[in-house]
């Protein structure tokens, strides 16, 4: 459930769909994002690390993780991938956080 809500907000956050985000099944959703981001890797790369930076990837996990395999198009899924997992230990945190008030 979290790892969808984490995808859901990757995607609301980035504007990418018009449609209401959690109306699309988590495969739609993931397939969204990475199209999105193989898009940047070829027409607007200085935006994805702006989007990187933004949401606080690692830039040692990332060139790890994007080290593992070199395919443009398997890299765009690492780092949706990469996305949705930062995300997720976001809304961990803040979940931690607030039950502690």
């Amino acid at each position: 459930m979290e790892k969808e809500l984490a995808l859901s907000t990757v995607v609301t956050k980035l504007e990418l769909s018009n449609k209401n985000v959690q109306e699309q099944s988590y495969e739609a959703q993931f397939e969204l994002l990475s199209q999105f981001i193989n898009q940047l890797i070829q027409t607007d790369f200085n935006r994805l690390l702006v989007i990187l930076y933004r949401v606080d990837i690692s830039e040692e996990k990332l060139k790890l993780n994007l080290a593992e395999n070199k395919d443009q198009q398997y890299s765009s899924r690492i780092i949706a991938q990469m996305l949705i997992d930062r995300e997720l230990e976001k809304i961990i945190s803040r979940a931690k956080y607030k039950n502690k008030e």
